[in-house]
């Protein structure tokens, strides 16, 4: 690593990182890409490889450090030629040579460094910030610390999905606006090294001294999590097209204006609370005069004003068990085309004629522990919607939009048909239902849901394949990216160790791509992490590669464990392999994912106690919840350490108990 990284600040995430290379690669023109530099794209790009080098330092994820490698990797391919000293005055004096482009040639700087890894990331650094910020936050009075958590909250951007929190560098002035003792409580923050601040002109920002404690920091991310459920409410509110009955009450009202660093569209959802919650209250009071008014109302008066005092009457009729399904249906699309608030707790619509409901807005709604046969939720809008504890018999949710619904505990008594809907975050827990009746999720993508048990896990895997995904955009694109790196660097003047450095970087990133997806039968995941791995053996005195080594050892462990065996020997072998190379790379990177892959091959060694200890350093310890690998390594999970994980993530075996009793509720008047 070249020493003038030290003299470099660090972008303060991934998310910061990532931006700057799509910057950097849309402003520079296609020939500063390609070895024909300019004195300023040559500054340009070494400027941002050494930034980049150095966030390594910063960055707590395996995920995010694996993608900052790769982006550096590419910067470096691209630059590996570079402006040498007097190449400007040479260029200008001939008259042959265009005066704006230098022709490249090798930096004798760029030729002595030995690597251009990441820095390693070091958690004591930021755990000891988080304890010094524990300790500041526990000597404040209850007031302070509100103006701490609206500070600390002010000066990060929220994102709208599941995207990476970024830091959102604020002058001081802005943030005096929370109260007259913030300057005192910033100095506070600065002094004990939870913040930092730079100059910028004739003013200061400031902000967190590293983005690792948004996660690593227990109190702030607490306070991370309250902020953003009002997002994902606004976003509820937003995806229900507006409807009121996604709105808050007044104490939540209270609560979130509190926050100083509002989106537009998340002022604009609170402001529309407050409006409802005093239309509400206007109503209440004036009723016999509303009734009054109303006959000659127009129709947006309808809907403000005679709307709300008519909903609790067409509940009771959705309630009344004589009420025909047909006229409950109905009624459930006059509360939803006038923004009420669908709050149908047992709602039984079970009658064999279809429901038709397709297209509904309804964010929020509760049909919990409800019955429904033959309902048609086809492109709705139905984010954070709960159907716990359901019965359900050909329910049909095409293309609808189920972001963080609830299905927990629903038994399926007949088909229910996901085909395209949008179940990102949606939940599964304790689902039932027959072999002979799997949901249908063809085009949506299940392993996105959460919840799912080893069982279910197997049942959709054979419905729903994951030798299907080689056609997936997501690993298509990747696997390109990778492709494009590599005849990069195949067609640049490296000497033979810079090269060979490269492609065990790249080798490494395509085999783990491979290995998460499943796609590992033909061996091509396995012979391109051997080859990254034998440069790093090679290179093993090289202190600074031992991180990707490391990861690379990670790699290959994983494949190996997936790998199919000709007989129990061969796998014993394979898993053998795997166990030391995860053991060599825990040495080097403390990972969670890494103890949690350990374990598995600890268990199916025999090593029971080893594999126990490595599984809750994972999982209650270092809050790991194994995602790919229950689908992947699943025939691995047996006995009692299948109970152990079960016991640890909360999942379960898939159980069909109780299935009949309630599909028979169907039929009945209960």
């Amino acid at each position: 690593m070249m020493a003038a990284n030290q003299h470099h600040e660090p972008y303060l995430s991934m998310d910061a990182l990532r931006r700057a290379h799509e910057y950097l690669f849309d402003n520079l023109p296609i020939n500063e890409r390609t070895g024909s530099l300019t004195e300023s794209g040559a500054k340009q790009i070494e400027e941002f490889i050494s930034r980049a080098i150095v966030t390594g330092a910063v960055l707590d994820t395996l995920v995010d450090r694996r993608e900052a490698q790769g982006l550096i990797d590419y910067w470096v391919a691209s630059a590996f030629t570079k402006l040498q000293p007097g190449s400007v005055a040479q260029a200008s004096e001939s008259k042959s040579a265009d005066s704006s482009v230098v022709t490249s040639q090798r930096d004798p700087t760029y030729q002595d460094r030995p690597d251009n890894q990441l820095e390693p990331f070091d958690p004591a650094v930021v755990d000891a910030a988080a304890k010094r910020a524990d300790d500041f936050i526990q000597g404040l009075s209850t007031k302070e610390t509100d103006l701490v958590r609206r500070v600390l909250l002010g000066l990060l951007n929220f994102p709208e999905h599941d995207e990476e929190i970024s830091s959102k560098p604020t002058r001081r002035e802005e943030l005096n606006k929370f109260g007259k003792e913030v300057d005192e409580l910033l100095d506070g923050l600065k002094n004990a090294g939870i913040l930092v601040e730079r100059p910028t002109g004739e003013s200061e920002e400031l902000s967190l001294a590293y983005l690792a404690l948004t996660r690593r920091w227990s109190w702030l991310a607490k306070e991370i999590d309250k902020r953003q459920n009002l997002s994902d409410l606004a976003l509820s509110w937003i995806g229900s097209n507006r409807s009121s009955g996604a709105l808050l009450d007044w104490r939540l009202i209270r609560r979130f204006r509190e926050y100083g660093n509002l989106k537009q569209w998340e002022t604009d959802f609170i402001n529309a609370s407050s409006r409802w919650n005093f239309i509400k209250l206007c109503v209440a009071v004036t009723a016999a005069l509303v009734i009054g008014v109303v006959a000659l109302a127009s129709s947006s008066a309808y809907e403000k004003l005679y709307v709300p005092i008519k909903s609790p009457s067409v509940v009771q009729e959705i309630d009344d068990k004589g009420t025909p399904d047909a006229t409950k249906a109905e009624d459930i699309r006059w509360l939803t085309t006038y923004h009420q608030k669908l709050e149908v707790q047992g709602l039984r619509l079970v009658e064999k004629a279809s429901k038709d409901l397709h297209g509904i807005a309804a964010a929020g709604a509760q049909f919990k522990d409800s019955k429904l046969r033959n309902v048609v939720f086809d492109e709705a809008a139905l984010a954070s919607a709960s159907f716990s504890g359901a019965v359900l018999d050909n329910v049909s949710f095409k293309k609808t939009k189920l972001y963080r619904a609830n299905f927990d505990g629903v038994y399926l008594c007949g088909q229910a048909d996901f085909s395209g809907a949008d179940i990102t975050g949606a939940s599964f827990k304790r689902i039932k239902f027959r072999d002979d009746n799997v949901p249908i999720f063809a085009d949506a993508p299940w392993w996105q849901a959460k919840g799912w048990s080893f069982d279910q896990v197997t049942a959709l895997e054979k419905k729903y394949p994951r030798k299907d995904i080689s056609q997936n955009d997501r690993l298509k694109s990747l696997l390109a990216r990778n492709a494009s790196s590599r005849d990069v660097y195949e067609r640049a003047s490296l000497n033979k160790d810079e090269k060979s450095e490269r492609m065990a970087s790249l080798n490494n990133e395509r085999a783990w791509t491979l290995a998460t997806y499943g796609q590992i039968a033909d061996g091509e995941a396995e012979a391109a992490a051997l080859a990254a791995m034998k440069y790093y053996e090679e290179a093993k005195d090289k202190a600074d590669l031992a991180w990707a080594a490391a990861g690379t050892a990670d790699t290959l462990a994983y494949i190996l464990m997936q790998k199919p065996a000709k007989d129990d020997e061969e796998e014993k072998g394979n898993f053998t392999k795997a166990a030391v190379f995860l053991e060599r790379a825990l040495a080097t990177l403390d990972d969670a994912e890494l103890n949690f892959r350990y374990a598995v091959a600890l268990h199916v060694l025999g090593q029971d106690d080893k594999a126990k200890e490595q599984l809750r350093m994972a999982i209650p310890e270092k809050l790991y919840e194994p995602t790919h690998e229950l689908l992947l390594l699943h025939k691995h999970f047996t006995g009692a350490f299948k109970v152990e994980v079960m016991n640890l993530t909360g999942k379960t075996d898939r159980t069909t108990e109780g299935l009949d009793k309630f599909c028979k509720t169907l039929n009945s008047r209960t």
